[in-house]
């Protein structure tokens, strides 16, 4: 379902890439369209007192997401397929391909007191998470994501071409400057002015990026600026994570 022939790679300061076209046009723009409403959201709450972020989220781990997620028809396919073996064994051998070995365990074979562990425990073999960041003042602090991941995905949703127009949309790939900050494998944020900016992953329709999570894998969006006070409210987006 996934196309990874078109892709850009890169391994400084970790390893990530942009997938252009990785779904047909038509699907990934009925995707955009059943992208949930607001409604559905929570704020996302900081659980210590530095402000993190400002973005709101809905995800598979929430209680009314299998209930949606039934309504949708290119999106629930989409879900699926990220749930599948046949997922895990194409994102590794795309991996592999570029040197890149997470030793991601391919082998679909688990017996049947884990398959009823894993029922009852609802485990999954990713997280698949909705996002809207506010337009107005909207941002993702520099962090490396949590332990328990090994890639991380972001998938722009675009539903009005206006947005081009907003700047700093795109996932920032960022080193840190001191090395009092080089070190991060459990995801402490990182203020902006302590990182220097690598390259800016563009906000464009039907891309995926990807990132490998290290102890160096920084990485934030924003502040977002909208110089215009165009009357969009939302940096969309689907994220994905393959958890270990």
């Amino acid at each position: 379902m996934i196309n990874f022939n078109n892709s850009n790679f890169f391994y400084d300061p970790f390893p990530h890439c942009v997938l252009n076209n990785f779904l047909d046009n038509d699907i990934y723009e009925k995707i955009c369209a059943e992208y949930p409403d607001l409604d559905y959201f929570e704020e996302v709450k900081s659980k210590t007192s530095d402000n993190k972020f400002k973005k709101y989220r809905f995800s598979n781990n929430t209680k009314n997401f299998t209930k949606f997620i039934d309504t949708t028809v290119e999106t629930k396919k989409f879900y699926d397929y990220l749930n599948t073996d046949e997922f895990t064994k194409n994102i590794n051998n795309f991996l592999l391909s570029k040197q890149v070995d997470l030793r991601i365990d391919t082998n679909n074979k688990k017996s049947l007191r884990q398959i009823i562990k894993n029922f009852f425990l609802r485990k999954s073999s990713i997280d698949f998470e909705f996002s809207s960041i506010p337009i107005k003042n909207g941002f993702i602090l520099p962090h490396t994501d949590g332990g328990n991941k090994l890639l991380g995905f972001v998938i722009p949703i675009i539903d009005d071409d206006n947005i081009f127009d907003i700047n700093n949309l795109g996932t920032k790939i960022l080193k840190a400057k001191t090395d009092k900050y080089r070190y991060n494998f459990y995801n402490k944020t990182v203020p902006f002015e302590e990182t220097e900016l690598v390259r800016e992953l563009p906000f464009k329709k039907n891309q995926m990026s990807l990132h490998v999570k290290t102890f160096n894998s920084l990485h934030g969006v924003g502040p977002i600026e909208d110089k215009n006070n165009l009357k969009i409210e939302y940096r969309k987006s689907i994220s994905v994570f393959l958890l270990k």
